[in-house]
């Protein structure tokens, strides 16, 4: 074999390899987007059903208060006894899942979002806390002193008003914080800050 022959030989090897472990970098790094891509999108959807369970969450508890505090207005005793049994059953669900809640708003969106809907600091906050998690349990409060004190009505009034204005405002703020880290592919990212599982638990809201 001629050296020129040797020389054709040995161009056509390396760039046979060399074209072999292109194609190989080229087809992981494409399967690591892709798989990357699958993954964000699998978390997008987990979030986006979250946030569409935690919003009804949210509103059912609030919208059996708000009917609860009605009755109470009345003075109509059958149709609160109806009405608190209605309020009380939602009350379960929320206190059976708020950990859960909490630490998947961490997840999804950030410790700030996450305090913002239960903050145990919230626990000596009385009727003023700042997480909606205590808001529901200063609302809630007011509400059953109502039902016991008729003169204390305009003070439910009050709370319940508060809570509304406040649920509304953390849903808005958790979803523009959600679709913030969506947009910039940040949901596989954990957050930084320490969670709450260490802190006391919070008070019980029912």
């Amino acid at each position: 074999m001629t050296d020129k022959v040797k020389l054709l030989f040995l161009g056509f090897l390396l760039t046979t390899v060399l074209g072999g472990v292109v194609g190989y970098l080229m087809n992981k790094r494409s399967w690591q987007v892709e798989t990357e891509h699958a993954l964000h999108k699998a978390r997008y959807d987990e979030g986006v059903e979250f946030l569409d369970e935690l919003s009804n969450m949210i509103g059912r508890r609030y919208y059996l208060l708000q009917r609860l505090l009605w009755a109470i207005e009345v003075r109509d005793k059958d149709k609160i006894y109806e009405r608190e049994q209605e309020y009380f059953n939602s009350v379960i669900d929320w206190n059976s899942s708020f950990w859960r809640n909490r630490n998947k708003i961490r997840l999804l969106a950030n410790e700030v979002q996450a305090n913002a809907f239960l903050d145990y600091k919230d626990d000596s906050a009385g009727d003023k806390p700042i997480s909606l998690h205590y808001k529901f349990v200063a609302a809630h409060r007011a509400v059953m002193e109502a039902k016991e004190s008729p003169n204390l009505i305009s003070e439910a009034r009050k709370q319940v008003e508060e809570l509304n204005w406040k649920s509304s405002i953390f849903l808005e703020r958790l979803t523009s914080e959600f679709l913030k880290r969506a947009i910039k592919l940040q949901l596989l990212e954990i957050p930084s800050g320490p969670g709450g599982a260490e802190r006391a638990a919070p008070a019980d809201s029912g």
